[in-house]
């Protein structure tokens, strides 16, 4: 069964905050496995070389891993895992570069500082959600065709018309049960045949 039931972003983004004069730079990245994410915080290391912490959090399907990188412990990556989840998020990484400003926060300030980094970025990113989509193909006497052209066009998109002893369509539709008024439409003459299932993704609008 595809899951569908979470948010993923459209693409990588960045940003920061300085908190008591330290630095605190969030990046968010869609990834598709575990290994995407090793290597996404192994690139953003080297483009940090110098930062005093690299801190990490991703989930993918059912992988969710953090990581402190030299904070107190569960005082940065536990926060920002927290965050993705309190966010129904799936297949992103999140990682919070620090560049120590010489003021200590305490664990309380640094769980809230690894939080809000996070929070911020996901403020600033472009969500998707995924939906099931279902690729159908639908056969029909010709004299139904402006009925169920009129109806089709309200929730599915047509891809193929093909015109042999019957009408031939494929579509691609989320509400696949939309399709039930076709057969009283068309007197019980309709056959219709799934083919296959895939996941697209569409933009959350923001409120």
């Amino acid at each position: 069964m595809i899951k569908t039931n979470y948010k993923t972003i459209e693409k990588e983004l960045m940003t920061e905050q300085i908190i008591k004069k330290s630095k605190f730079i969030a990046y968010l990245a869609p990834v598709q496995n575990e290994d995407q994410a090793k290597e996404y915080l192994q690139a953003i290391k080297k483009e940090h070389y110098k930062a005093t912490h690299h801190c990490s959090a991703y989930i993918c399907d059912e992988i969710e891993r953090s990581n402190d990188d030299g904070e107190p412990a569960s005082s940065a990556g536990l926060p920002m895992l927290e965050v993705l989840r309190g966010n129904n998020l799936n297949y992103v990484i999140a990682v919070v570069v620090r560049y120590y400003g010489g003021i200590q926060l305490g664990v309380g300030g640094l769980i809230r500082a690894y939080g809000s980094s996070v929070s911020l970025a996901i403020e600033e990113a472009e969500l998707l959600i995924p939906q099931q989509v279902f690729k159908i193909k639908i056969q029909f006497p010709y004299e139904y065709t402006n009925d169920v052209e009129n109806n089709l066009a309200d929730y599915a998109i047509v891809t193929e018309r093909d015109y042999e002893e019957q009408a031939i369509y494929t579509i691609l539709t989320s509400q696949k049960d939309q399709l039930e008024p076709l057969s009283d439409m068309t007197r019980g003459t309709i056959s219709i045949e799934e083919l296959g299932v895939s996941v697209e993704y569409m933009k959350e609008e923001k409120s």
